[in-house]
């Protein structure tokens, strides 16, 4: 019985163990590093609730160009099989990024509906098509700046942990970390992993975001937007350490159930 007891002490210590590490791991450092900074768009350059969520909208738009480039350069076979006409074929990496393009477009257009009739207040007024939205959203307020950030570390994610993971491998070898999957799990995720990860991710985040977006709005001043930024960045961080460094087809297929009920 207490030998039970010590083998499951050992094994909780293990796993917190690689939390630790995890939350020490340079691409962990670097999304903190790139989700701090809307807490300088909040406090020195007057972004609101509205300019928020356009910043993490745009997020979803590049995790998204990040996934299709996980599908598109998938190897032969390794996105799994899929029914046409009641017979097995092998998924075309070709047909389902098309597929996923407009999947993945229709959630975002949804989306942004949803947000612009909740939170765009004054900027309804000010911005009457894209090319007002890129000059006075995304320029006008220094947004590019944080979204090149997070693109860069989203792509060196990407590129990291599912295009060359062997790379990453032997630098945390160096560090004694290995906590990264292995190679021959990068690319060969079934397509409905991928799908499930990109938006269990993506719906966990945002329910998180649009909660904490209500109570800013709700309480006005700039404390309630800090508190914003730190509770995606929480939610950030842990889905970071689930996908990048846990089974992306058991921590999708698990999304995927809480996010239906």
């Amino acid at each position: 019985m207490s030998e039970g007891k010590t083998g499951g002490a050992m094994q909780f210590d293990m796993n917190a163990r690689q939390v630790v590490r995890a939350l020490l791991h340079p691409s962990t450092l670097l999304l903190l590093a790139a989700n701090s900074i809307p807490i300088f768009g909040v406090l020195y350059w007057g972004w609101d609730v509205f300019v928020l969520l356009m910043l993490y909208w745009l997020e979803t738009a590049v995790i998204g160009g990040w996934t299709i480039a996980r599908i598109a350069l998938a190897p032969p076979g390794g996105l799994g099989k899929m029914e046409i006409n009641g017979r097995p074929t092998v998924a075309g990496s070709l047909f389902i990024t098309g597929f996923f393009i407009v999947h993945s477009g229709i959630f975002m257009g949804v989306h942004m509906i949803f947000l612009w009739s909740l939170f765009s207040g004054h900027w309804s007024k000010e911005i009457h098509g894209p090319i007002d939205f890129f000059s006075k959203m995304i320029v006008g307020t220094d947004m590019w700046i944080p979204l090149l950030v997070l693109f860069v570390v989203r792509g060196l994610g990407f590129v990291f942990h599912a295009l060359r993971p062997e790379i990453i491998q032997r630098f945390e070898q160096s560090l004694h970390l290995r906590i990264a999957a292995t190679p021959t799990a990068a690319l060969a995720d079934e397509f409905g992993s991928i799908i499930g990860a990109f938006y269990g991710r993506i719906v966990i985040m945002h329910l998180t975001i649009i909660f904490s977006a209500f109570i800013a709005v709700l309480f006005g001043s700039i404390a309630p937007l800090i508190i914003m930024v730190g509770v995606k960045t929480i939610a950030d961080v842990m889905l970071h350490l689930t996908f990048d460094f846990g089974n992306l087809k058991k921590a999708s297929q698990t999304l995927s159930a809480v996010t239906s009920r």
